[in-house]
């Protein structure tokens, strides 16, 4: 099939749910059997929007995955380097990894709430179904 030449766009990422959409929609925007965004009853305004907040929020889980380990080993490091240096009792060690895990728990559960926040936004959404279309016509065509 006609491929278009996207060497000129190098702010999408082709691995990046918008530029996979954006690329279906235009690679195959001739073909009768392509899922139509009237159908769906969206403005394309608004398709595009909600594909920019799903890009968002896929590179915000994206971003904690890469960083998530850093983040938490500092989250137990820290108190148990403060607690050491402090505090020269036997029984502070355990306060101290005690410490560590309780804030390592909580910016988890931070993480966890505000994920779930910003999932509800996707939830039974004519744009998601839209999206799930393109997807299965996509994998049934290949």
């Amino acid at each position: 099939m006609f491929q278009i030449d996207r060497s000129y766009i190098d702010h999408i990422s082709l691995d990046c749910i918008q530029g996979h959409i954006w690329d279906i929609r235009t690679d195959h925007k001739d073909d009768p059997t392509l899922p139509k965004i009237q159908n769906y009853n969206i403005t394309e305004e608004a398709f595009e929007a909600y594909l920019e907040k799903k890009q968002k929020f896929e590179d915000f889980q994206d971003s904690w995955r890469k960083y998530r380990f850093m983040i938490l080993g500092l989250a137990f490091v820290v108190p148990v380097a403060l607690f050491s240096l402090l505090v020269k009792d036997k029984n502070m060690a355990m306060y101290a990894y005690a410490t560590g895990f309780l804030l390592c728990m909580l910016i988890y559960m931070i993480y966890i709430l505000i994920e779930a926040t910003k999932a509800r936004h996707f939830r039974n959404n004519p744009c998601e179904t839209f999206i799930k279309a393109l997807l299965s016509w996509e994998a049934n065509n290949k």
